[in-house]
């Protein structure tokens, strides 16, 4: 059945999803024989696979947020996804090394600071990764020799928070970063039984509690560190798959 949003009747077991559609191509661009499906509403879909084992994967923008983001979940899982990976961008939280632009996190599980998904689920029910897809994209990277830090992610729906002292207070919980996605799908695939997977992994653009973004200094450079992050962090989800399928 085609869903009215995603444009599609028909998702791959995996599916990758990115809130922004610019990073969808990029994506794309690392599988064989990728080709857009689908555009709608700002939402793109595109097919693909893995290179080395010709594994079948789509891609779909999510948009920003839980709201949209639970829409394109319940379309994809009703069109045929099973693993849902999130490659996305996120604001490092912690002090020390590995926590500014360009940090990879694979963290998992999250902080639910947004409402979205208690609308689908007993706010009892953890945002946890599935630990499948949680330990094969650690040990992806390991494989990799690319850094990356784990811990939790805190996913809230108010992107520009009034108080910034909140940023502090999260991190003082063990918050290594902060979205706007993770916990809805994480509960999301709760709500659908355990063999609906999924897990994250995020690109920093700054440190929030350093006021440190790509948008400050040297913005070239910066955006030069930021992209090799989200690079590695498409590398490294590929792997994964195949890990997964192997």
């Amino acid at each position: 059945m085609l869903q009215p949003h995603i444009k599609v009747d028909t998702v791959d077991p995996f599916c990758i999803l990115s809130g922004n559609p610019d990073r969808v191509p990029v994506i794309g661009s690392y599988l064989k024989d990728c080709q857009e499906v689908a555009r709608h509403r700002g939402l793109i879909c595109m097919k693909g696979y893995t290179p080395k084992q010709s594994i079948p994967v789509t891609i779909l923008t999510t948009g920003m947020g839980t709201g949209s983001s639970g829409i394109i979940l319940e379309e994809a899982f009703r069109a045929g996804a099973k693993n849902f990976i999130r490659v996305g961008s996120t604001g490092a939280l912690q002090n020390g090394e590995n926590m500014g632009i360009g940090s990879i996190f694979i963290p998992f599980g999250a902080i639910q600071d947004e409402g979205t998904s208690n609308k689908i689920i007993p706010g009892e029910v953890p945002a946890v990764a599935h630990p499948d897809l949680f330990q094969s994209l650690c040990l992806s990277a390991k494989t990799l020799q690319i850094l990356y830090q784990t811990g939790l992610v805190w996913t809230t729906d108010n992107y520009y928070q009034s108080d910034v002292s909140i940023f502090k207070k999260w991190a003082e919980f063990g918050a290594t970063c902060v979205e706007m996605e993770s916990s809805m799908m994480m509960r999301f695939c709760a709500s659908k039984g355990y063999s609906i997977k999924s897990a994250t992994i995020l690109t920093s653009d700054g440190n929030l509690n350093k006021v440190d973004s790509i948008y400050s200094g040297d913005i070239v450079e910066n955006m030069k560190k930021f992209e090799l992050g989200v690079e590695n962090t498409i590398k490294i989800t590929i792997s994964a798959i195949e890990r997964l399928n192997s």
